[in-house]
């Protein structure tokens, strides 16, 4: 032993202890691969500044409908509605539609985006001046405390953000999850009101127009050349007496040319993010093409309130199609619109 203390046994065991830590902090790690690798995702903070604000919309804005031949009037198919719509921070202006958050018109609100690790922030003011009621946000497949919910119950009486009255604000906080891949929802979920019936409807903000989509990016799954938003949703004039009849919607429109019109070409990788919200059952079909559903080949994709579909294949069939429910009721209330594939 020398005078340090250190024999050839302890050196030996320091030696390989240091080897040993030094092989674990090796595969703690990450290489450069990896770090360099788009699957592999620390998480960021995405931060959205929301805001619902009420306009008058015309939801049959050509008065033409190219299924039936009908000729609208404005005065049967112009209400009051209401929508989300993304702004700058602290709401100062807001932001110009785009790839990312869709075209942030209102019917339906901005899309919603994410990777599994994100943390989500959405500040929400409430600018429903027409109506002056209460609202929230609700969403629908991220991890959130029961302050972060946006759903109203009488019994839970004025619960932070369940209620946020015209001219307020709430910030809303999310996690997403590797469960949390793939097309969810997000919606109005405050008080019940009436615009004149007997009862409160519930989710009435909802059918005015307070929806939109999240999308939680699949890291295994293909880049996309085309991203399509679409949107299933009713409007019942029982609930809306400044409407003719119930309609049928898409994305705020019924009616072909007056729903979207989407475009693509042959060859593009193509996904749709589907949503639906209302008291009925839907079903998705898309002329001239199919699509995998659990390994099967498919053309139609059935939706119940609140469900959601993501849709994806290479385009290979050009020509005018259309995009319908296939309930024929919905047809004649408007849900049909076309899609366009050039070569």
């Amino acid at each position: 032993m020398n005078k340090m203390g250190l024999t050839r046994r302890s050196v030996l065991k320091r030696a390989v202890a240091g080897s040993l830590a030094a092989a674990v902090g090796e595969l703690a790690r990450p290489s450069a691969a990896q770090e360099d690798d788009p699957i592999v995702h620390k998480g960021i903070t995405r931060e959205y500044w929301i805001q619902a604000d009420s306009m008058e919309r015309n939801i049959v804005s050509s008065s033409q409908d190219d299924v039936g031949g009908r000729v609208w009037l404005p005065e049967d198919t112009t209400y009051w509605a209401i929508g989300y719509r993304a702004y700058t921070p602290y709401w100062r202006s807001s932001l110009p539609g785009g790839s990312e958050i869709g075209e942030n018109t209102g019917i339906p609100g901005p899309v919603i985006r994410g990777r599994v690790g994100d943390d989500v922030i959405i500040h929400f003011r409430n600018n429903d001046t027409h109506y002056g009621f209460p609202h929230s946000i609700h969403a629908h497949g991220v991890l959130y405390t029961p302050e972060n919910d946006g759903a109203w119950l009488s019994c839970n009486g004025p619960a932070p953000g369940t209620a946020v009255a015209t001219g307020k604000t709430y910030t809303y906080r999310y996690k997403v999850l590797p469960s949390s891949v793939g097309t969810w929802v997000y919606h109005d979920h405050s008080i019940p009101q009436t615009l004149g019936g007997d009862a409160p409807v519930m989710d009435i903000g909802s059918e005015l127009g307070l929806f939109g989509l999240i999308a939680i990016e699949d890291p295994a799954a293909p880049p996309v050349d085309q991203e399509f938003i679409l949107y299933f949703h009713q409007l019942h004039a029982t609930n809306i007496p400044m409407l003719a009849q119930d309609f049928a919607c898409f994305n705020g429109r019924a009616f072909s040319p007056n729903t979207p019109t989407f475009r693509a070409r042959v060859g593009d990788r193509v996904r749709w993010r589907i949503g639906a919200l209302g008291q009925e059952f839907y079903v998705f079909h898309l002329h001239g093409h199919r699509w995998l559903s659990n390994g099967e080949p498919v053309d139609t994709t059935i939706l119940g309130p609140a469900t959601t579909a993501t849709i994806e294949y290479t385009e290979d069939n050009p020509g005018a199609w259309f995009y319908h429910c296939t309930i024929p009721d919905h047809i004649a209330a408007g849900m049909v619109g076309q899609y366009i594939v050039s070569t």
